[in-house]
């Protein structure tokens, strides 16, 4: 081919492709204007810190709240603590208050026997009767609180509410039976305060 043709035939490509690279730089240049409008209609980012900022502030809110509730949850808890402690120990000082208050006719009653037995004109009987007062008040008293008296002569000595003292030789009861009372016993509620004092009939 010679020269002249060659030049010809690279004016001619040149003059196809041009159409070409037109578009493409056009189609290049839609492409940045597009992106551009883009990113402008992209301003909610900014808009969009407020926001993000005011969900942060109501967080904090939130959470401001709730830490001022839980102090003063635990400040009430504490209060309620301290109180049953003080109630606690009032009614363990107190709380044989009641029993007291009940007894306290028996002591005036022993006091008046005391004082009668002291005068000159002191009659056994009519104190007798008063001290026999005194004890049924004092036991109607420890009934009422649950406290109840071990019954002992006659029963079968039973170690859970007796406790034996001496031994009696006796061919009028059987073996192992409470023929006389040394010393009162009393339980509270069915557990033994303190055990009956006996002596049983049996062997020496």
């Amino acid at each position: 081919m010679s020269a002249k043709k060659q030049k010809e035939a690279v004016e001619k490509k040149q003059k196809t492709d041009e159409p070409k690279i037109a578009k493409e730089f056009e189609n290049l240049q839609e492409e940045i204007e597009s992106e551009i409008a883009a990113d402008s209609t992209e301003q909610p980012e900014v808009d969009a810190e407020p926001a993000e900022e005011d969900l942060l502030e109501k967080e904090r809110i939130r959470a401001q709240n709730m830490e001022d509730r839980y102090l003063r949850v635990n400040a009430e808890f504490e209060n309620y603590k301290k109180r049953m402690i003080r109630e606690s120990s009032d009614r363990f000082k107190f709380f044989n208050l009641d029993l007291i208050k009940e007894l306290l006719p028996s002591l005036d009653n022993i006091d008046r026997a005391i004082s009668h037995a002291k005068s000159d004109h002191t009659d056994v009987e009519s104190m007798i009767v008063g001290l026999e007062m005194v004890n049924k008040m004092t036991h109607e008293v420890f009934e009422k609180f649950g406290v109840t008296r071990i019954n002992t002569v006659g029963e079968e000595f039973d170690p859970n509410f007796h406790q034996a003292v001496g031994v009696v030789d006796s061919d009028a009861v059987p073996d192992n039976q409470v023929v006389e009372e040394c010393l009162g016993g009393y339980s509270l509620h069915g557990r033994i305060i303190r055990p009956a004092m006996v002596r049983v009939s049996g062997k020496n």
